[in-house]
C-alpha cells in the first residue's frame, strides 16, 4: 500500500477540526443565553424607539381669554363683537419639556372675539387663538412662554386640541374668587 493511500491529502477547504454533528445539543446554555440576549436587545430597541408616540410635527393651538380694558371699566360688550386681547401682538414661544430648546414661536392675534353669557365667569372676556406651526411631536409636555413672561407647562394633548374644543373648556372653568371682578358703587374694581 502506498503512503498516499494510508495518509490522504486533505482538500484545501478542510482545515481545522471537523464540525461535530448536533453540537447544539451539548451546549443548550449557550443557545438559551443567545436567545435571551436577542430578546433583551429587541425589547430595549422598541422601548427606546417608542413607536406608539406620534412624533409628526403639528400646529399647536393656544387660546386665551382676557379681561381687557373695556371689561375692567364695567362693560360686558356684545357676544361675538371684536375686541383687543391684553396680549395682542405678543410672541408666544414653545420650548421642549426641559424649557431649554426653542421649538416654535408665533405672534398672538391683535383681535379677538367677546364670549357670550353662556361662558359663565368668562362672559364678555376677549377670546383669541394663536397657532404655532411645526411643533415637533412626541415631547409629551411643552413649556410655553408669552411675551417673555413666565413659563408654564402644557401637555401635548392640550396643544393638539382644536380651538373650538379649547373654547368649550371656558364654559366649565371657574375664575378663582380672588381674581373675579367686584363692583363697588357701580364701578368694577380689580
Amino acid at each position: 500500500m502506498s503512503d498516499l493511500a494510508k495518509h490522504p491529502v486533505p482538500s484545501p477547504g478542510a482545515q481545522g477540526a471537523p464540525i461535530r454533528k448536533n453540537w447544539w445539543k451539548r451546549r443548550p446554555v449557550v443557545l438559551w443565553g443567545a436567545a435571551a440576549a436577542a430578546c433583551a436587545a429587541g425589547a430595549s430597541a422598541v422601548l427606546l424607539w417608542e413607536p406608539w408616540v406620534d412624533r409628526t410635527p403639528f400646529t399647536a393651538t393656544i387660546v386665551s381669554a382676557s379681561a381687557d380694558a373695556y371689561i375692567r371699566n364695567g362693560g360686558h360688550g356684545r357676544a361675538g363683537e371684536q375686541c383687543t386681547p391684553n396680549a395682542a401682538g405678543e410672541t408666544i414661544v414653545i420650548f421642549d419639556k426641559s424649557g431649554k430648546r426653542k421649538l416654535s414661536e408665533a405672534t398672538t392675534s391683535r383681535t379677538g372675539q367677546r364670549l357670550p353669557d353662556s361662558y359663565g365667569d368668562f362672559a364678555g372676556y376677549c377670546y383669541e387663538v394663536t397657532l404655532a406651526k411645526n411643533v415637533p411631536g412626541g415631547e409629551g409636555t411643552y413649556k410655553v412662554q408669552t411675551g417673555g413672561g413666565t413659563i408654564s407647562s402644557m401637555s401635548e394633548d392640550d396643544l393638539r386640541l382644536s380651538a373650538n374644543q379649547q373654547r368649550q373648556g371656558f364654559k366649565k372653568t371657574r375664575i378663582p374668587a380672588d381674581d373675579q371682578r367686584r363692583t363697588v358703587g357701580g364701578d368694577s374694581v380689580w
